[in-house]
């Protein structure tokens, strides 16, 4: 029964009860609260099919071969690396005309849409020109969208669901959606094969996946992975590389400014990389809230050592929603630590951060398999209740020294400061290179030339 029928049997039977069940309150409430909520339903897919309809007749224009208009949907500054580089060589190719344009979006703590603004200022440091989507309907946004007439589009996420209702797949379809992943799977719950019923709603088999035009896969992990879901033609599957790896590669060091006074010796550089997931049964990789306080007085007892806090974006707001810290202990701790000669904090992109660092502490996911990159020492901290790896995530963590207590951190920290131990993981690394880096060719010149001779031909 569609919803117009429902609204009229509704409508019959409220009728009936204004009659017959006058002095019954309660069901006549209730019968026009399930009124009410069918005409708001019926008014918004009304709303839907008229703006499915306005963006199928907008994507029959006849296209300008000439040049490849490619939009770029950026949400998070931070994640914006993984698509950096494509931007930057469509700008220096004459068959692609790169728009980026900022919006906003929100996390899977919140229940609003926002962030634009960070998002924007983030490009203007970076001297990106950008259009903002910053209006509150993003629908009014969307016909901003459709004038510009893009024949490419890429978003940063998969997760319709944590989109403005206007930039969710249904209505980015007048124009070919390509996936470029802003993270590798390193999980073994993301596979299909998984005890977890909906891995591979959050994976690799979403609604934004299966619309896709092209998914540019960043390993033959993923790629197989994709495949078995028996969703997607073979030429919609295109094996790159992953395009972030580069933009971080080629970002020159970058450290912060510290408070303490110059010295000829230069400080040992630590990063710590905390997850968000503390309490999360999900993933459950952070331990932030159990050795937050023992961070604070190591590096107030070890002022000839850099520290840098590179949290995950959801972190702190993560542990007060969860019940885990309140938000005075977290503004405790960061107002503690920004005080500190030696500390710094750091919420933005990273590559340089990581070229200009010398060892990082981390319990996440992504950094297990970006910061080994750079040949340099990680120590994982494990939580010992996290969610297993995949095969990609094993050889990963093969590089780093990986352990389940603070003094056990801190000694091979220390030692790797005082230059009493060496990295021993050399040929883990050779075993992990082989598979993030799959192709000879730079990733982002593979997913031009595929788009290029997709749509304009050879």
């Amino acid at each position: 029964m569609d919803s117009e029928q429902q609204l009229l049997g509704l409508c019959q039977a409220t009728a009936n009860a204004l009659m017959s069940l006058s002095r019954d309150q309660e069901n006549i409430k209730s019968l026009l609260t399930n009124m009410s909520q069918i005409m708001i339903e019926t008014c918004r897919q009304a709303h839907e099919a008229r703006e499915v309809s306005e963006a199928f007749f907008s994507s029959q224009k006849i296209p300008d071969k000439t040049k490849i208009r490619c939009v770029f949907m950026v949400s998070s500054i931070a994640a914006w690396d993984a698509l950096f580089d494509l931007y930057k060589d469509m700008l220096d190719h004459n068959s692609f005309d790169p728009v980026v344009v900022s919006i906003n979006y929100r996390t899977g703590q919140d229940q609003y849409y926002d962030g634009e603004q960070a998002v924007s200022d983030g490009l203007k440091e970076l001297n990106i020109p950008h259009l903002r989507f910053d209006m509150e309907d993003s629908f009014f946004a969307l016909k901003i969208l459709r004038s510009i007439a893009p024949d490419v589009i890429f978003r940063q996420t998969q997760w319709d669901i944590l989109y403005p209702p206007a930039f969710t797949s249904q209505y980015l379809s007048f124009a070919k959606l390509c996936v470029v992943p802003y993270g590798i799977s390193i999980l073994e719950k993301y596979d299909k094969n998984s005890p977890q019923e909906d891995a591979h709603a959050i994976s690799c088999d979403t609604p934004y996946h299966r619309g896709a035009w092209r998914i540019f896969c960043e390993n033959e992990y993923t790629l197989h992975k994709i495949q078995d879901f028996q969703h997607s033609l073979p030429e919609k599957l295109v094996l790159t590389g992953y395009p972030k790896f580069q933009a971080l590669l080629d970002s020159p060091p970058e450290w912060p400014e510290f408070k303490r006074p110059l010295t000829n010796e230069r400080p040992f550089r630590i990063i710590w990389a905390p997850h968000h997931s503390a309490g999360d049964t999900w993933l459950n990789f952070g331990v932030f809230h159990k050795i937050h306080h023992q961070f604070l007085n190591w590096a107030k007892n070890a002022q000839d050592i850099d520290f840098v806090l590179k949290p995950h974006p959801e972190l702190f707001k993560s542990v007060v929603i969860r019940g885990i810290m309140t938000q005075e202990a977290v503004d405790a701790f960061l107002t503690e630590w920004n005080n500190l000669p030696n500390c710094a904090l750091e919420t933005k992109r990273y590559g340089g951060l990581f070229a200009a660092s010398d060892i990082m502490i981390t319990d996440g996911i992504s950094f297990v398999v970006e910061y080994p990159i750079f040949n340099k020492p990680l120590i994982f901290f494990d939580s010992g209740a996290h969610s297993p790896f995949n095969h990609v995530g094993k050889t990963a963590l093969a590089c780093a020294e990986t352990v389940h207590d603070f003094e056990t951190m801190k000694k091979i920290a220390s030692s790797y400061k005082d230059k009493t131990v060496t990295d021993t993981h050399k040929d883990a690394l050779a075993d992990l290179l082989k598979i993030l880096f799959p192709v000879n060719e730079k990733p982002s010149k593979i997913i031009l030339e595929n788009i290029k001779e997709s749509i304009l031909g050879k």
